[in-house]
């Protein structure tokens, strides 16, 4: 009997071997090279067939493995050691937005690689940083049975790298966003900017310090919604552009440089 694993990694393997053979006919191949692995004519682009070609091999080998260790079934498990109860299933793990923000990094190093090459290194952060965090979640799930002491013991090991990290990004983003805002305001909108802002954080501050009870998930809200106003107006403000800055002094300095170069 097929196990569910197997029909999933034998569908990608499907779905990498057609990409092979469209990406080869699209690209040059001739005759039956794409469907013979280059036995019978070319395969187009060579880079693209073969990344596809090992793609389909590697996932053919993982729904072999799939199949052949059932699925890890605790009851084939118990099966092979010989044990009359089948041994403890992991726990039950909720869901992960990892795979989503991993996505955006995929997705932001192929826009950077035909856009710009800062959006390229900041996809390739992106995919790094959720490739550490999604394996210490993974072996946070696997510590012991219980969920509490599985997560204390993910924030005792990340909480200090995440904490002083992510304040450093977060800290950069908002004065990169501020600056776009008043590089686009003139210069007296500059300084009303600056001003309500100033007084907005300050009395935002005041108002949180004077309510100890206030719960901190509303602590949390208002800086959240306060963050997300100042990134999405930064974006605006540099889609839009910086105002015209005039060099003071400027053509006199040219006419000087004109007056040397005739003597």
């Amino acid at each position: 009997m097929l196990t569910t694993g197997f029909k999933l990694w034998f569908g990608l393997f499907l779905a990498a071997v057609f990409a092979a053979v469209f990406a080869g006919y699209t690209s040059g191949a001739t005759e039956t090279g794409p469907i013979s692995l280059g036995w019978k004519g070319g395969v187009g682009n060579h880079v693209s067939y073969t990344i596809l070609v090992f793609s389909a091999g590697v996932l053919a080998l993982f729904g072999l493995v799939a199949v052949a260790f059932r699925d890890a079934d605790a009851e084939a498990q118990a099966e092979v050691l010989g044990l009359e109860d089948a041994p403890e299933a992991q726990i039950e793990v909720g869901n992960s937005l990892w795979p989503i923000f991993g996505a955006l990094g995929v997705g932001s190093i192929g826009v950077g690689l035909v856009v710009h090459p800062a959006i390229f290194v900041i996809g390739l952060c992106i995919v790094a940083a959720i490739a550490v965090e999604w394996t210490m979640t993974n072996w946070s799930e696997k510590v012991s049975g219980d969920h509490a002491v599985n997560t204390a013991a993910r924030e005792n090991l990340m909480r200090p790298i995440e904490i002083p990290v992510l304040g450093t990004i977060g800290v950069g983003v908002l004065v990169l966003a501020v600056s776009r805002i008043l590089l686009a305001s003139s210069v007296t909108g500059a300084v009303w900017v600056a001003t309500v802002v100033g007084l907005v954080i300050f009395g935002a501050a005041i108002l949180i310090s004077q309510r100890p009870e206030l719960p901190r998930v509303a602590v949390r809200g208002i800086l959240f919604a306060g963050c997300v106003a100042i990134l999405v107006l930064g974006i605006v403000t540099a889609v839009s552009g910086e105002r015209e800055f005039h060099h003071k002094g400027g053509d006199a300095h040219h006419d000087d440089t004109h007056v040397e170069a005739d003597h």
